[in-house]
């Protein structure tokens, strides 16, 4: 009987991520704001109130797709600061590796375009492991910059990762402010690095 209750168990999250990714590329391929949960069922080959029994609302689902577009994003940037030696340049080029990714993806300048921000940044903030997802990326790097003697001391951990979230969200959304990653390299050089480098 176990057994039968892991498989059902199995069977259903395995259905969940399937959803997920049929939400994803539904999201891609319409644009968040006219997609529906009656498309995605559709899509999934469900009915509507089937798709209920895994996300009862958009903002669920749309949560869950965030966390796979975040890590997505999060690898790309990890391989464009890979050759950089320092915690002030990973800084900097991380943020710009932020806006070009955006820049270059419909869904994302969907996800921050001022329509739709109010409801985007409603869901990655109340959903606790989207932002895990979001600030982990900083993690490794701040760990790094500490054991080098690179970061201001008597800073915390969580407290940087949630500034450097709002901050990479201001340069996503206020593109006509930040337009370029040229731009928001100076906003980072001239305000942010000095708030976290350590200075001898």
């Amino acid at each position: 009987m176990a057994a039968t209750a892991t498989n059902k168990a199995t069977k259903k999250s395995d259905r969940r991520s399937q959803i997920i990714e049929i939400a994803r590329k539904r999201f891609r391929k319409t644009g968040l704001a006219e997609a529906t949960l009656e498309m995605i069922a559709e899509d999934a080959g469900i009915a509507r109130p089937n798709l209920y029994r895994y996300f009862k609302h958009k903002s669920d689902l749309l949560s869950a797709v965030l966390v796979i577009e975040a890590e997505a994003i999060n690898e790309r940037r990890r391989c464009k600061i890979a050759d950089v030696e320092n915690f002030a340049g990973r800084l900097v080029r991380s943020m710009q590796a932020t806006v070009e990714i955006v820049g270059e993806d419909r869904f994302w300048a969907e996800i921050v375009s001022p329509e739709i921000v109010p409801y985007t940044a409603y869901v990655a903030s109340s959903d606790p492991i989207v932002l895990d997802s979001n600030m982990a990326y900083w993690e490794p790097i701040l760990a790094e910059a500490e054991k080098n003697g690179e970061l201001a001391s008597g800073l915390d951990h969580g407290e940087i990762r949630q500034w450097l979230l709002g901050i990479e969200f201001m340069f996503m959304e206020r593109r006509e402010i930040f337009p370029t990653p040229e731009t928001v390299a100076h906003f980072a050089k001239t305000f942010v690095l000095p708030a976290l480098v350590r200075r001898d």
